[in-house]
């Protein structure tokens, strides 16, 4: 890490208040369905780069990878 930075990148967590007062307008339902998206792209994304990095594997096994992954495993 340089000197000029103290905080490592990867903790940094800032919300732009644009998009905090959008989604503080939105109900609890549509915040939800929005995170629930969110995950959904996620994983769909990870499956996408895990069968094209490893293109032997069948879906299940993609599958399997997905699972192990998001579940704080990253091997």
């Amino acid at each position: 890490m340089s000197a000029e930075r103290s905080v490592p990148v990867e903790r940094i967590e800032v919300v732009d208040a644009t998009v905090a007062r959008v989604l503080r307008a939105k109900s609890g339902m549509e915040r939800l369905r929005l995170a629930h998206e969110a995950w959904e792209l996620a994983r769909d994304r990870l499956a996408a780069y895990i069968a094209a990095r490893r293109p032997a594997l069948g879906p299940d096994e993609v599958a399997r990878e997905v699972a192990r992954r998001l579940a704080h495993d990253a091997g």
